[in-house]
């Protein structure tokens, strides 16, 4: 009786002991596996990661390129057209100097509105402006249309970030104007830029026909919506869209612990 009651015990010893043994490996591998989900999420995020950035990148240089061309060609051949305008005699007749003149001028418009077009191509310009300055020259542009009415509030004290941030909240801007002059039907933008210690938050709001995003999939609108999406996420910023036909829309960017 007692070797049964050894044999017993022997065996549940033994069964508890494997068992354990199995419940350990179990854990082992279940802390294996978790630990490379971890790590294949974290490559997979920083894969998208890169592939955001060189994409930013290579659009920075095209826009960088383009506003050059602008600057050095387009920008010179307007100048030497006006100063072969300035250099024609006075006319006689009432209504071809009156036609010159207004070619002058349209001439000088055109100058002045590719230097600020080219400014907000040029990254590094943007950079050396600053976020609210490049901002204004950019609600400028629209304003001298004579289509729109703008506005850019301040709040808090200013400081600089550094300048890729700088620049992603520049485009968000640009996106948003792009938007909002292609689809929106607006008359009304305005812009506004909260500056506090922990936190950086811009606004950006319009007056137009307002959309509803469950019903934005691949359109144009769609994907330029995207496109800020993924300028904010590649500097940790959070953005969220807000809109609803007829009731306009409104872009909120949120940077939480900005360098300055």
């Amino acid at each position: 009786m007692e070797k049964i009651i050894i044999i017993v015990v022997a065996v549940t010893v033994l069964i508890l002991f494997f068992g354990f043994i199995i419940i350990l490996y179990a854990l082992a591998y279940q802390k294996r596996r978790n630990r490379y989900a971890k790590e294949k999420q974290q490559m997979e995020a920083r894969f998208t990661a890169a592939i955001l950035q060189t994409q930013v990148e290579i659009q920075e240089q095209t826009l960088k390129n383009i506003a050059q061309e602008i600057h050095d060609n387009i920008g010179q051949v307007l100048i030497l057209a006006k100063l072969n305008l300035n250099t024609f005699p006075v006319m006689q007749d009432e209504a071809t100097s009156v036609k010159v003149n207004d070619t002058k001028h349209l001439v000088g418009k055109a100058i002045n509105d590719l230097r600020d077009l080219s400014r907000s191509l040029h990254g590094e310009k943007i950079s050396e402006l600053g976020l609210p300055d490049a901002i204004t020259n950019e609600l400028r542009i629209m304003q001298n249309t004579g289509l729109y009415q703008t506005k850019l509030n301040i709040a808090g004290n200013k400081y600089r970030m550094q300048p890729q941030k700088e620049m992603i909240f520049f485009r968000i801007v640009q996106e948003c104007i792009n938007n909002m002059v292609k689809h929106a039907s607006a008359k009304n933008m305005e812009v506004s830029l909260f500056y506090e210690p922990a936190v950086f938050r811009m606004i950006i709001a319009d007056d137009g026909k307002g959309f509803e995003l469950a019903r934005l999939q691949h359109t144009e609108t769609g994907i330029g919506l995207k496109n800020m999406k993924d300028r904010a996420e590649l500097i940790g910023a959070n953005l969220q869209i807000h809109s609803s036909t007829g009731n306009g829309t409104q872009v909120e960017v949120e940077f939480l612990n900005p360098e300055i």
